[in-house]
């Protein structure tokens, strides 16, 4: 069997077994999960990628069981993917035992904005393809991470809607629900920082470079309104979309476990954390490829 990449296949083969990996779907609509190897160091064999890159593009998120990686060479395993890249700000920083991820803990989450619907680095016009969490320490319970399919939430509409969804921009704001103006408390600096990370525009509906997929290309987070419309159908389109998002049928709820690994597609998947830790910290290491 031939992995294939770089094609979206609506049903795809389970290459469940596959160059010594076992690859199992989660639900139609996202995620699957992969057990079966260990990586240890050095490049991953091409057959181990090829399979990897097929259901990362047909599943959108991958979980790989505890044990696969460990909290200091999981940035070098996810090399398969392209070269990891560093960004956040002074709430998320740099892993003590592997400088190339950065920290996400539940201590610091009053800051972070990550319980809202969003896409990594989606205040920028070039936010990274893929993401990967691992999982560190966790609280007792809570601090699920909910994953959702972008284009089969589109796809759930009909087709002259998603039709007219084409034809409308977004405008994309880093400060649309208050990112820095939480973090940044000092007036120049808020000042500074939102210079630095102007609004932008984005279509509506995106398509995905590789797979020719399309999506919903707008987030809670980030999306702060529809170009050239009133405020009432801006607001009420972008909920549409929102709730969209929401809907069970195109979601993965991942109860997190220590030295778990997931990878997504960044560019499809949209994500949000849960913020109801009980006892303990959920402290989880991130690292995205560019």
């Amino acid at each position: 069997m031939t992995a294939k990449l770089h094609v979206y296949e609506e049903h795809a083969a389970d290459p469940s077994g596959y160059a010594g990996v076992t690859i199992k779907p989660w639900s139609p609509a996202i995620g699957a999960r992969v057990s079966d190897y260990r990586y240890e160091k050095g490049e991953v064999p091409e057959a181990v990628r090829a399979a990897l890159l097929h259901a990362l593009y047909n599943h959108g998120v991958l979980v790989f069981e505890p044990g696969t990686v460990t909290a200091r060479n999981f940035t070098d395993f996810i090399r398969f993917l392209g070269e990891p890249l560093n960004y956040g700000g002074p709430h998320t920083p740099k892993a003590a035992e592997n400088p190339a991820a950065l920290t996400i803990d539940s201590e610091r989450n009053k800051y972070l904005r990550n319980h809202i619907w969003h896409v990594d680095g989606g205040y920028s016009p070039n936010p990274p393809r893929f993401t990967a969490l691992y999982a560190k320490e966790l609280p007792e319970s809570g601090g699920d991470t909910i994953f959702a399919n972008a284009a089969r939430a589109l796809e759930l509409f009909d087709p002259l809607f998603r039709a007219y969804l084409e034809s409308l921009t977004a405008i994309t704001y880093s400060d649309a629900t208050g990112h820095l103006a939480d973090r940044y408390f000092d007036p120049e600096e808020l000042a500074r920082q939102r210079a630095r990370l102007p609004a932008f525009e984005v279509p509506l509906i995106a398509t995905h470079p590789e797979t020719g997929r399309k999506r919903i290309n707008v987030n809670e987070s980030y999306t702060n309104y529809i170009k050239g419309q009133t405020r009432v159908v801006s607001q009420n389109i972008l909920g549409i979309l929102f709730d969209a998002i929401k809907a069970p049928e195109v979601q993965l709820r991942l109860t997190w476990q220590p030295g778990l690994l997931a990878i997504w597609d960044n560019r499809v998947v949209q994500h949000k954390g849960l913020k109801d830790y009980a006892a303990g910290n959920r402290v989880l290491y991130r690292a995205t490829i560019a």
